[in-house]
């Protein structure tokens, strides 16, 4: 009498719904995750922003003005003295462009920033902020 041994193993069914589980599970982490992302990202840009109105504010009160241009992004904003005001000058952490600045004629500043999710009280897309004192 001979015996036969049985294989053991998974079926192609078997290994298809634990392959489909696998996706589904990874899938659902990537959307929460990318939703944790867009959040740090965006107080990310809310903090930039901050410390760019901060210098600009430091710059105004010793120079006597807004500087006409803010510089390229992770170079240092500099009065006409050499004073320094802000040192690296953040871009947006995912993109990597400069955020927005424009004089206006009035004296004033708009700075122009996107957020990927409504925050503090802005919503997604284009927020602008002018500086303090100007109501346009």
């Amino acid at each position: 009498m001979t015996r036969h041994k049985t294989q053991g193993g998974f079926t192609l069914v078997e290994l298809l719904v634990v392959i489909f589980v696998i996706a589904i599970i990874s899938t659902l982490s990537y959307v929460v995750l990318e939703g944790t992302r867009a959040k740090g990202r965006d107080a990310r840009r809310l903090a930039d922003i901050y410390m760019i109105r901060q210098a600009l504010e430091l710059y105004k009160d010793r120079e006597g003005s807004y500087p006409i241009n803010l510089p390229e992004p992770q170079q240092s904003l500099l009065g006409p003295s050499g004073r320094l005001y802000l040192s690296p000058m953040p871009s947006d952490p995912k993109t990597s462009q400069p955020y927005l600045y424009n004089l206006l004629e009035n004296g004033g500043y708009r700075l122009i920033f996107n957020l990927e999710r409504d925050n503090q009280g802005y919503s997604a897309g284009e927020n602008v902020i002018i500086s303090p004192g100007d109501d346009k």
